[in-house]
């Protein structure tokens, strides 16, 4: 045997021995994921055929557990919390609402409060829908005596200006409210992140295409289930199981979720931002659409006789230094803090111009980690906090 053939030999042995490593180390991960993994490691690795195979075909969102769909598409908003969900202490209503039974047709004598926002309204990090905060800001409001009041909460997770507008036109409104508390801004900061700036519209099609239902495989090599976990642990990839790719497609015009991939695994700036960095981004897409949007929701609810109180969105300066918690760094990211105090001076100044009702949730709130639970969102006993806050500002400018 030649020298060539002997080479031509030993690289097909290790090529040989590669390959049977990779596929013992394949039918190990798909094992593991489909008989041994819990729900949410079945939810976070699973490819989308096999989500799709355990689940159906209808959009899901994994983040509750998986076994049953707390979302539902919606032909004008994309997605809405799905009516009569319940999983532990988590359930929303007949009409779709985090909570318990409220009636359709407000009834007599009743002080209706709608709390609208994304997921720090709905309050996505409490397991019970009794420690939301609309829930809470309800109990608060009775044991100050106030039994007529009457608190739904109306928020939806990823939700921003642009869905909030048509939620408050076509699913708060029917409830005939009498006040409604927007809690908003974060999200907005999302829809921002488009490049080039030509594609940053008023129809929010720069950062977003239409919604989904049947979702399709990413990539070739996202069908391995062990490279799959492993580009997801590493954060190289997006989960199949995550919350946007069942329920909105992202336009190819929008780097929210690049950005914060890279802020997260520490390779920022790369890639676009090498050529445009994030705070260009968001310098060239000012938050004029966000703007819009909330003067817009000011003229319905007038147009409606229904009072609108605007707040100031809490989003901790220090929360990954002061905690050293890895969970979604990015809010504590510099560019997001200045795109935060941003959207919450425009809710000032909108507040003020138009002599609407506001309370600076923002300044009011104790500089505490131990009251939230990623910067952004809240814990059980942050919105507690919150809720006093708030019914104490309804009690003195509504109700008494």
């Amino acid at each position: 045997m030649s020298r060539i053939e002997r080479y031509v030999a030993r690289l097909t042995l290790v090529i040989v021995s590669i390959v049977i490593v990779f596929i013992l180390i394949e039918a190990g991960a798909n094992y593991w994921l489909l008989n041994i993994a819990t729900v949410d490691e079945f939810n976070a690795y699973a490819s989308v055929n096999q989500i799709r195979s355990r689940y159906g075909d209808d959009i899901s969102v994994f983040d509750q557990g998986g076994d049953t769909r707390s979302h539902s598409p919606h032909h004008y908003l994309g997605y809405v919390t799905s009516a009569n969900f319940q999983r532990g202490e988590n359930k929303h209503n007949g009409l779709g609402f985090r909570g318990g039974d409220v009636s359709a047709e407000k009834p007599e004598d009743t002080y209706r409060i709608v709390a609208v926002g994304g997921s720090t309204t709905y309050s996505v990090h409490v397991e019970d829908y009794r420690e939301s905060y609309p829930d809470l800001l309800n109990d608060y409001l009775h044991n100050a005596g106030f039994d007529s009041v009457e608190v739904i909460n109306a928020g939806v997770s990823g939700y921003s200006s642009y869905d909030n507008l048509i939620n408050l036109s076509f699913r708060v409104l029917p409830l005939k409210p009498d006040l409604i508390i927007l809690y908003q801004g974060f999200n907005d900061i999302d829809d921002r992140f488009v490049y080039p700036n030509s594609r940053y519209l008023g129809d929010n099609s720069g950062t977003l295409t239409s919604a989904i239902s049947d979702r399709v495989m990413p990539g070739i090599w996202e069908y391995s289930t062990y490279l799959r976990i492993l580009g997801i642990r590493t954060d190289y990839i997006q989960s199949h199981g995550d919350f946007d790719l069942h329920a909105n497609q992202s336009a190819s015009s929008s780097y929210t979720s690049e950005f914060k991939r890279q802020v997260n695994r520490g390779t920022y700036p790369s890639g676009i931002f090498k050529e445009v960095p994030a705070e260009n981004m968001l310098t060239d897409n000012p938050p004029i659409h966000f703007q819009q949007n909330l003067v817009t929701m000011l003229g319905i609810a007038e147009s409606h006789n229904v009072d609108l109180l605007l707040m100031t969105m809490v989003l901790s300066k220090d929360f990954h230094a002061r905690t050293g918690s890895e969970k979604s760094k990015f809010y504590s990211n510099e560019v997001f803090q200045s795109a935060m105090a941003e959207h919450n001076d425009i809710t000032r100044r909108i507040a003020e111009s138009t002599e609407t009702p506001f309370f600076d949730l923002a300044l009011e709130f104790p500089d505490d980690p131990a009251l939230l639970t990623d910067g952004l969102h809240m814990n059980a006993e942050g919105n507690r906090v919150r809720a006093r806050l708030i019914g104490d500002f309804v009690i003195r400018e509504f109700l008494s």
